[in-house]
């Protein structure tokens, strides 16, 4: 016989499922690395979105003064990659500072980076020249305080960093993470740093000696199973075992160091070393091979509008006329031939007749105010040309990594040497 439910077994069996309800969860705490992501409030939606400060097929590309480079964003929704070029320190030609930063966990610590390291070690660089540290410890000293001034910001991103400082006839190298730079010397590549992963069995000692534990996750080894290099800027919540501190070389300048290559590893885990320096001969070679066909002559060659301003009409005639038979192919030299015939019934070619006194020497001004020094414009064109064979240089060289299927942020930047060589 079933007994009935009385009230006290009622009022038991009630304050037990009330036991039994879910809690209110406590308040969730946003991680650091998402606060550094903006937001931007929508009148038109109900919801949120993410502001687009890089638009996903954002490419850039630069050349200056001996040198190139070239980037583009990945799968990532924000570009995390970023470059600085300082040339001309101190207002000497052969003087520069080059670096190609690599962000993870957001954007602020490689903002950061690429805005006060050059700043900290040139700094630092100045107790060098006193003779009380050396080149070495100067960048150390760099590296680190720019460390210690994006770590208390509070925020936990981090940048893999390598960077270039020539100055007179040294080049001083300093890597931190898989950024990487490679020498082309005599054709053949020699790789400057050595990447800093937690695969490393150097790195990983170091780590699990500090209290820490390495560990593969998602098929990498990894700090802590998070961070798969072993050393960066930034990066707070693994600072005890993760270092700021670079591995630095310096190389003095010789006639067989030809060029630099600095990239993030979205190319050099796509490309090799050996493959990255053939493919930046291979292009230079066939610039040149166009160029010593194209229309701009070379130094040692007749200078076109320099006319030769003799006593003796007759001369000068000859003279320009020389100029204008050994550049008649040039489609530079058929433009001004148009440009001189509507302006005035000159000898723009050598068939026409001779011009009068006054047109001689008009045109004698007019091709003097244009060229003014053509050694000096040859010059500028060689330097400007050579920057932008290194420019493609370096886009070539990102499209082969995305070819083969790299979807990684890429920054691929190209040092010619023989312009600080040369210059010094």
């Amino acid at each position: 016989m079933d007994k009935k439910p009385t009230k006290e077994s009622s009022l038991a069996i009630a304050t037990a499922c009330s036991s039994l309800k879910r809690k209110r969860p406590p308040m969730i705490e946003i991680p650091n690395v998402l606060q550094e992501i903006h937001t931007v409030n929508c009148h038109t939606s109900t919801k949120p979105r993410f502001q687009e400060l890089t638009p996903r097929n954002t490419a850039l590309s630069f050349s200056g003064n001996g040198v190139g480079v070239s980037a583009i964003k990945g799968k990532k929704k924000f570009m995390e990659d970023t470059h600085k070029i300082v040339s001309c320190l101190h207002g000497n030609s052969n003087q520069g500072f080059f670096g190609v930063y690599d962000g993870h966990g957001g954007k602020k610590a490689v903002e950061f980076v690429a805005e006060n390291l050059h700043v900290n070690i040139l700094e630092k660089m100045v107790n060098c020249d006193a003779g009380n540290v050396s080149k070495e410890e100067a960048v150390k000293a760099g590296y680190l305080k720019t460390d210690q001034d994006f770590l208390k910001q509070g925020l936990v991103s981090g940048v893999c960093c390598v960077t270039a400082l020539i100055e007179g006839q040294e080049v001083v190298i300093s890597n931190l993470g898989d950024c990487r730079a490679v020498l082309c010397r005599g054709g053949v590549a020699e790789a400057l740093t050595e990447d800093h992963r937690a695969a490393r069995e150097d790195e990983r000692k170091r780590i699990e000696d500090k209290g820490g534990y390495v560990e593969i996750h998602r098929g990498a080894w990894r700090v802590h199973g998070i961070l798969s290099v072993s050393r960066s800027i930034g990066d707070a919540h693994l600072k005890d075992w993760v270092l700021a501190e670079p591995d630095t070389k310096i190389l003095k300048l010789s006639p067989d160091m030809e060029f630099l290559v600095l990239a993030s590893d979205g190319l050099w885990d796509e490309v090799g070393n050996q493959e990255a320096v053939d493919m930046v001969i291979s292009l230079c070679m066939a610039e040149k091979n166009v160029g010593t066909t194209g229309d701009i002559p070379e130094d040692n060659d007749i200078d076109y509008g320099c006319v030769n301003v003799s006593p003796s009409s007759k001369l000068r005639r000859i003279s320009l006329v020389k100029q204008l038979k050994d550049s008649r192919h040039s489609p530079s030299y058929k433009k001004k031939v148009c440009s001189w015939k509507d302006n005035e019934d000159d000898f723009a070619c050598e068939n026409a007749s001779p011009p009068t006194k006054s047109r001689k020497i008009s045109l004698v001004k007019r091709i003097n105010i244009k060229t003014e020094s053509p050694i000096k414009e040859n010059s500028w064109y060689k330097k400007r040309s050579a920057s932008v064979v290194l420019e493609n240089a370096c886009k070539e060289l990102v499209n082969l990594a995305m070819s083969r299927g790299s979807l990684d942020d890429i920054t691929v930047m190209i040092i010619d040497l023989n312009h600080f060589r040369h210059d010094s």
